[in-house]
C-alpha cells in the first residue's frame, strides 16, 4: 500500500507539473498580442530612394501603430509624408504619439488629415488618411545608416507612430490599399528636388482598401498572421485534455 501510494505521489507530481508547463504555455499565448491583429508592409522605391512603411493594430485600443523607415541608399532624402486608404474608414483620428529612432518626440513636426487631397495625392484625388510634415522638410525622416549632409531640423529613422482612431468604435485594421504613396524631399545631390512614390511591393494581410484614381501601386497581397486568439483555444484545449486523462487514470486506480 506504501509503494502504490508513493507511486500516485509520484504521478500526481509529474501530472502537476506538465499541467503547469502546459498552463504557462497556454498563458503565454494568450497574452501574445491582439488576436485577428493585423500586419501590412508597403515598400516604396523609386531608383536609389525609397522607404518601407508598416502598419498593424496590435496595440489594441483603436490603435493604428505606423512605422517608417527610410531605405535610401544614396545623399540625404527624406520621408516627409505618406497618404493611404483603409479597408474600414477612419473618420477621426489623433496622434498618440510619434518618436524617431532615437526615441525622440516628433509629433510637433507632423500633421494627420483625414479624407485628404492634397499636393502628395495625384490629380484629385481624396485619400482616407494623410500624414505630413507640417512645414517642408522640417521633421523629415532620414537613413541613419547613409544621410550625411543635413540642414534644419530632421530625425532619424526607425520612427514609429501610433494613432488612436475615435470615430468609428471599435475599429480595426482590415486592409490598407495597395495605391499608397509615399513623400520624400531632398532627394538629389544638393538637396534638391522631390518625389511621390506609389507602393512598389506589399505584404501581411491582404490590402484591400478602397483605391483612388491616382497611379495604382503593384502591391501583391502576402498571407494572414496567424491569430493568437486560435493558438489560445489549442493551448487551453490540451490543458484540458491532460486533466481529463489525470482524472480517468485516479478514477481507475480507485477502482
Amino acid at each position: 500500500m506504501k509503494s502504490t501510494s508513493t507511486n500516485n505521489k509520484r504521478q500526481a507530481s509529474t501530472f502537476s507539473g506538465r499541467a503547469t508547463v502546459f498552463a504557462s504555455a497556454a498563458a503565454i499565448v494568450l497574452g501574445a498580442g491582439i488576436a485577428n491583429a493585423a500586419l501590412i508592409s508597403q515598400t516604396f522605391v523609386d531608383g536609389t530612394d525609397g522607404g518601407i512603411v508598416t502598419f498593424d493594430d496590435d496595440l489594441g485600443g483603436n490603435q493604428l501603430r505606423i512605422t517608417f523607415d527610410n531605405t535610401s541608399t544614396l545623399y540625404s532624402p527624406l520621408i516627409t509624408g505618406v497618404v493611404f486608404n483603409v479597408l474600414q474608414d477612419i473618420n477621426t483620428a489623433t496622434v498618440s504619439s510619434f518618436t524617431d529612432g532615437s526615441g525622440n518626440d516628433i509629433s510637433s513636426f507632423w500633421t494627420v488629415g483625414v479624407n485628404v487631397n492634397n499636393e502628395t495625392t495625384p490629380g484629385n484625388t481624396v485619400f482616407d488618411i494623410a500624414f505630413e510634415t507640417t512645414n517642408g522638410v522640417n521633421g523629415g525622416i532620414y537613413n541613419d545608416g547613409v544621410a550625411t549632409s543635413l540642414s534644419g531640423t530632421m530625425f532619424p529613422d526607425i520612427a514609429t507612430l501610433v494613432l488612436s482612431v475615435t470615430d468609428p468604435n471599435p475599429w480595426a485594421l482590415q486592409g490598407i490599399g495597395s495605391d499608397s504613396i509615399l513623400r520624400m524631399q531632398q532627394v538629389g545631390a544638393n538637396g534638391s528636388g522631390s518625389l511621390k512614390i506609389p507602393t512598389s511591393s506589399s505584404s501581411g494581410t491582404p490590402s484591400t482598401g478602397t483605391p483612388g484614381t491616382g497611379t495604382p501601386g503593384t502591391g501583391t497581397p502576402g498571407t494572414g498572421v496567424p491569430a493568437p486568439g486560435t493558438l489560445s483555444l489549442l493551448g487551453l484545449g490540451m490543458v484540458g485534455g491532460l486533466m481529463a486523462y489525470r482524472r480517468r487514470q485516479v478514477t481507475a486506480k480507485r477502482v
